[in-house]
């Protein structure tokens, strides 16, 4: 019989995957969109905006729903709201703005569950954490690996509709069977173990506070930015490359769209970011000062930046998977900062904070985006404003505390693509 906590790890890391690429699949999707309503892509991805608020602010009454309810029942409701969503997305008139949006935002209120239910529930159930949030946390990566792939794989081979029609009828399967090995006893929740912890000073902790909100919002900012702007920059600037790939396919007797090899592209971005955060978690993160690698990384996303801003081809590639690196940095130094200085009966709420903060920064984002490319026609100096924001983030670093406190704490083995 498998053990209930692999049952729990099974269903949840298929949630995460599928929560990250259905909620960042629709930066891929608007560039077909766009050509089938004749509108601009950057006045469709604004579309989206109210769904990148929803993502943010949801997840503390989800958290609050979670204790009450239990978290497996939430993750049933994750799934069958997610599935239905982007069905209904898929089932949208052609023109129908409105009934997009609105169909975008139960994508939004739906992926929020996650990081507030699927976590906390993974940590709970498992014997070993640390493996378990390693597991949990590739998914997470592979999901959005996925966002750009599974897009332009149905695109190709059916259309736009199909691309967020078959992902929703894969969420509402897996929240069935879910519900199904609930019901069975298969599947269950237990109390969190009483965690050991030292005390910190009220000082050093709204010291850490205060920093971090402002880091985490700028930095949210920059990851949405990647995320949502990287295919449009892709299909401009890695169109000679494009061009030359699907030329010698079509020689070949191959057809392939635009579409495909931009989705691969940004792919490609979280599939290295994703095995490098894993690689740096024992190799950086456990061996150096956080303080000092956290400040390093924001450094070095002003490099990242200013590739993606002047940098044509493979070295705007190259500068995107960079960022999304330094961000898979930056993230698990920010959760065990969280955990180290935030007392431990308020962790569920430092953590959900923090979840409102890096994803309220989507709608901002997302304006960006389409502002800038609305009155420029490229994304060129909404990098460079980028890479003006890394030095201040660099510099407000600079005024986290500097000593380690307590390196023998436990702290949580966060994962990729969180």
């Amino acid at each position: 019989m498998i053990d209930p906590g692999r049952r729990v790890l099974l269903f949840s890391s298929i949630g995460h995957a599928l929560m990250h690429m259905m909620t960042a699949f629709y930066a891929v999707i608007v560039l077909t969109l766009a050509v089938s309503w004749n509108l601009p892509a950057e006045d469709l991805l604004r579309l989206y905006a109210p769904a990148t608020i929803l993502l943010g602010v949801v997840s503390l009454p989800v958290g609050w729903a979670s204790d009450r309810f239990g978290a497996p029942a939430m993750m049933v409701v994750m799934f069958l709201g997610l599935g239905l969503s982007s069905i209904a997305c898929g089932l949208v008139p052609t023109g129908d703005t409105l009934g997009l949006s609105l169909a975008l935002c139960g994508i939004g209120a739906f992926g929020a569950f996650y990081h507030s239910v699927g976590i906390g529930w993974v940590i709970r159930t498992a014997r070993e954490q640390g493996h378990a949030m390693g597991v949990n946390g590739l998914w997470g990566s592979a999901g959005l690996a996925l966002y750009g792939i599974v897009p332009g794989v149905l695109i190709t081979l059916a259309s736009w509709r199909a691309a967020f029609i078959v992902p929703g009828i894969v969420c509402l399967v897996v929240g069935v069977v879910l519900w199904i090995q609930i019901r069975q006893g298969k599947v269950g929740d237990r109390p969190m173990p009483q965690a050991k912890g030292t005390q910190v000073g009220r000082r050093d902790f709204w010291r850490v506070f205060s920093v971090l909100s402002v880091t985490m919002a700028l930095e949210g900012v920059i990851w949405q930015a990647l995320m949502f702007g990287a295919a449009m920059v892709f299909e401009v600037k890695l169109a000679p490359e494009i061009s030359a790939l699907r030329d010698g396919l079509a020689s070949w007797g191959v057809a392939t769209q635009i579409v495909l090899w931009v989705g691969l592209a940004t792919s490609m971005i979280y599939v290295v970011s994703g095995v490098a955060q894993y690689a740096m978690g024992r190799r950086i993160i456990d061996r150096y000062p956080l303080k000092a690698t956290y400040v390093v990384a924001s450094a070095l996303q002003v490099v990242a930046m200013l590739a993606l801003a002047m940098g044509n081809g493979y070295v705007a590639l190259l500068g995107a998977i960079g960022s999304a690196v330094l961000s898979a940095a930056a993230g698990p130094i920010e959760n065990i900062l969280i955990a180290r200085y935030t007392p431990t009966r308020y962790h569920g709420l430092g953590f959900g904070a923090k979840f409102v903060v890096a994803f309220g920064a989507g709608p901002i984002a997302i304006l960006l985006i389409a502002w800038v490319r609305e009155t420029t026609g490229s994304l060129e100096l909404l990098f460079l404003g980028l890479a003006a924001t890394s030095v201040v983030i660099t510099l407000v670093a600079l005024l986290l505390p500097g000593s380690e406190r307590d390196a023998s704490l436990p702290a949580p083995q966060v994962a990729p693509a969180e």
